[in-house]
């Protein structure tokens, strides 16, 4: 786990070498019809001086706060976004580390949040509503049960209660296993509550999100993801923005590729949910989007073919 300043530190340390010999060049090219200049962004981003940055608290190898110390991937890419919009694009960020997942696109189009880092699944009909910027990780939906629950392919998910939540792509995945009981949840941390005292047989959603609930339970015995059993398609997760401000979302889709390209992507993952990487020997090229992935799905109103 990184303490807040301590991961500042870091992450000003690693974006500050790469960042200053590119950022500008970056943001030129992504914003081609426009001169580019030392202030171009005038001390504002999205229109406003200070970013507000929603995000989940309570997602271990996520996004989690506990005893006043975050951590996770989604974390670590905040930090990192935090270091290139103070140093280089010359705003403010703050952290509203509470945003539940119902409630992402509201607060965006209210202007409550600015940007969304939260394990936010790039969708068509969520492209309609708001911009993305990514995705910057790619996951299957999976399941987290118990260890001896005797679940291991689709048939033993037959008759069994299995949690979702609301605002989640996850429960319509779900409902292509029609002999399952979808019960419903506030959110991943009570669906995770009801798997352990025995209220549902599963917990369904993103395999890294389940893993990052297995890594709380090592050395327990209790909990953990079945391997290769998944439902639904690929979860592809951006950044995401209110519409309206297609050349900053162009000028950050150009920094998330170089992030995502660079070193710092691999060790955030590594350090964020090491039992996945332990389970999983193709972990970097299962969720490590392409350049092309991210061009194909930032700034657009629909995903380009």
């Amino acid at each position: 786990m990184r303490r807040i300043a301590a991961g500042r530190r870091a992450g000003r340390a690693r974006a500050g070498r790469r960042a200053r010999g590119w950022a500008a060049a970056l943001a030129c090219a992504a914003l081609v019809t426009t001169a580019c200049s030392a202030d171009q962004h005038d001390g504002t981003f999205l229109g406003v001086r200070e970013v507000d940055v929603g995000m989940h608290k309570d997602l271990p190898g996520m996004s989690l706060l506990e005893n006043y110390t975050y951590s996770g991937f989604d974390n670590a890419l905040f930090l990192d976004l935090e270091k290139w919009l103070e140093d280089e694009v010359g705003v403010q960020v703050t952290r509203n580390a509470d945003v539940p997942s119902a409630a992402r696109i509201t607060k965006l189009q209210s202007g409550d949040a600015d940007l969304i880092i939260a394990s936010f699944s790039v969708t068509p009909d969520r492209m309609e509503e708001i911009d993305f910027v990514g995705p910057y990780l790619t996951t299957v939906q999976g399941f987290l049960v118990h260890a001896d629950s005797g679940i291991r392919t689709h048939d033993d998910l037959a008759g069994k209660r299995v949690c979702t939540w609301d605002g989640t792509t996850s429960r319509v995945a779900l409902a292509e296993l029609k002999d399952t009981v979808s019960v419903g949840g506030t959110d991943a941390a009570e669906c995770v509550e009801k798997l352990r005292d025995d209220k549902v047989d599963a917990v369904s959603t993103d395999q890294v999100l389940l893993y990052g609930f297995a890594q709380q339970e090592t050395g327990k015995g209790g909990l953990h993801v079945v391997p290769g059993l998944t439902v639904g398609a690929p979860q592809h997760y951006g950044i995401g923005l209110a519409k309206g401000h297609r050349d900053d979302c162009l000028a950050l889709a150009e920094w998330l590729k170089g992030y995502v390209g660079g070193r710092e992507w691999q060790g955030n993952f590594r350090e964020a949910l090491p039992l996945l990487v332990q389970d999983q020997p193709d972990w970097i090229s299962t969720h490590k989007p392409e350049d092309e992935l991210i061009d194909a799905h930032s700034c657009v109103d629909k995903p380009k073919v």
